[in-house]
């Protein structure tokens, strides 16, 4: 995601500009101009903050409330006075209590994106900035070191098994990174149709003890038909990493658009390419399967337990649950989905 070169670009031009900003007014160099998309590197008034500034071709209507704010920097309309008047333009800006230096990596991320999906038009443009800063707000919560737990690596080589079972079956690229809501804290990982799938994984060779994080995970009353996919991974030296797997789905995709989110997605999740030396376990799938969720099905939803228990976690035997299929296509219709393939 992040490339020296442009690294180094950038930081020159916040250099450059230093002290040259007055009043309200902003100070800019152009870092490149294609497609649907002209990016700056800018700075502000007499604050002197560092920013890149996003022209999007076209009229890109956008609430103040809607923009992400918080975490270090916030992205604000803005207008630039003497550059195309034919764009709307967005202003990554980093707050003073923000890290420069992990400000400039945001900013990079977000030049390159601005990059690959400059041919497209500007409201797909713009939502993708949208979705890229609030993955990285998303990532700077989590206060890690950009390296994923073991939980979290295994729980994320499961769910992208099953985004490659959607891209395999015939779900559109697009669509298929659309539907994966679970790196930004949806409630089921994938939202597919009118139901939703939830991924489980262990590394279990026999049984399958899952764990549910909440009253609503399991309750199919919010989303239907519910299926939990069961993946169970076996840890062997001919396996895939986890850089390996996201090698392989990212080939898959050809679609600028969903190439954006799957990256989004990734950060979201707290995966960082900078760390990927550090994931050296390799794993090979032995058990994808599709498990439904029924009303006789064994689990705790809110409405039975009593009123005054607010939450709960609990480890469930999924081998209760019964196996409808082996593959997406299998349990499509059942979702209300059409792939692409139909």
């Amino acid at each position: 995601m992040l490339s020296s070169s442009s690294d180094t670009e950038l930081v020159a031009a916040w250099r450059a500009l230093s002290g040259l900003a007055t009043g309200d007014g902003w100070k800019v160099i152009e870092l490149f101009s294609i497609g649907n998309c002209c990016v700056m590197a800018g700075r502000r008034g007499v604050r002197n903050e560092e920013s890149v500034l996003v022209g999007v071709k076209g009229n890109v209507p956008s609430q103040p409330f809607q923009l992400p704010r918080g975490q270090g920097f916030s992205l604000i309309s803005t207008e630039l006075q003497g550059h195309p008047a034919n764009h709307s333009w967005f202003a990554l800006v980093r707050q003073e209590s923000g890290s420069l230096e992990l400000f400039t990596k945001v900013a990079v991320d977000l030049l390159n994106l601005m990059e690959s999906t400059s041919a497209q038009d500007g409201l797909r443009i713009h939502s993708a900035m949208i979705s890229r800063i609030r993955a990285w707000q998303a990532f700077m919560k989590r206060d890690s070191d950009g390296v994923l737990s073991t939980e979290e690596e295994i729980g994320l080589f499961g769910e992208l098994l099953v985004l490659q079972n959607l891209l395999d079956d015939g779900v559109s690229e697009f669509d298929a990174l659309d539907s994966w809501t679970g790196p930004d804290d949806g409630l089921h990982d994938f939202l597919l149709g009118d139901g939703a799938v939830e991924v489980k994984t262990t590394l279990a060779p026999t049984g399958f003890i899952a764990k549910v994080s909440n009253l609503d995970q399991l309750d199919d009353s919010l989303h239907q038909p519910l299926y939990v996919a069961a993946v169970r991974l076996a840890q062997l030296s001919e396996g895939a990493t986890l850089p390996d797997l996201i090698d392989l789905v990212a080939g898959q995709i050809h679609d600028p658009g969903a190439t954006a989110l799957l990256n989004s997605r990734l950060v979201s999740a707290g995966y960082m390419d900078m760390t990927q030396v550090e994931y050296t376990r390799r794993f090979r799938c032995s058990e994808l399967t599709y498990r439904i969720v029924r009303a006789d099905s064994p689990r705790l939803t809110r409405s039975s337990v009593p009123a005054a228990i607010l939450e709960a976690r609990y480890s469930l035997d999924l081998d209760a649950y019964p196996v409808a299929a082996s593959t997406y296509a299998d349990i499509s219709n059942s979702l209300g989905v059409k792939n692409q393939w139909n």
